[in-house]
C-alpha cells in the first residue's frame, strides 16, 4: 500500500537536502590561502617553510646544484633547475595542499602542507627522506 506524500514529507525532504548541501560546500567556503605553508626540503633536511599567501623567490643550492623555487599569486612553481631531465621545472604550478614538485636528481622536494584547524599541526603532508 501507497502512502501518499504530505507537505511535511515535502519539508523534511528539503531540509535534508539543504543540509547536505551546506556540508558539501564547507570545504569550498574555507579560505585555505591563510593556512598552506610551502615546505621545501633538500637532502632530507627542511631548508624552509614558507606562507603561501607570501610572494618570494627561494634559492635551494646542494652540492653545487641550484634550484629556485617561486612562491606567487598563492601557487608554487620550480623556476629553474640545473638537472639533465627538468621534470620538475615541466611539473608546473601546485596550489593545493598535498600536491608537491620533486626534482629527483638534485634530492629536492617541493610541497604544499596545510595546518589543521585546531591543534596547528601538520595536514596533508608525506614525510619523505631522501639521502
Amino acid at each position: 500500500m501507497i502512502k501518499s506524500l504530505r507537505k511535511a514529507d515535502f519539508l523534511l525532504f528539503f531540509f535534508f537536502l539543504a543540509v547536505a548541501a551546506l556540508i558539501a560546500l564547507v570545504p569550498l567556503l574555507r579560505s585555505s590561502g591563510d593556512e598552506q605553508t610551502v615546505r621545501i626540503i633538500s637532502g632530507g633536511e627542511v631548508v624552509g617553510m614558507y606562507p603561501l599567501n607570501k610572494d618570494i623567490e627561494i634559492e635551494v643550492s646542494r652540492d653545487g646544484h641550484l634550484n629556485i623555487v617561486s612562491i606567487e599569486g598563492n601557487k608554487v612553481v620550480m623556476k629553474y633547475s640545473d638537472c639533465r631531465n627538468q621534470v620538475c621545472v615541466h611539473t608546473g604550478e601546485i596550489s593545493q595542499a598535498g600536491e608537491m614538485i620533486v626534482c629527483l636528481p638534485n634530492y629536492v622536494i617541493v610541497e604544499i602542507i596545510g595546518k589543521k584547524e585546531g591543534g596547528g599541526e601538520d595536514d596533508n603532508t608525506v614525510d619523505v627522506i631522501v639521502k
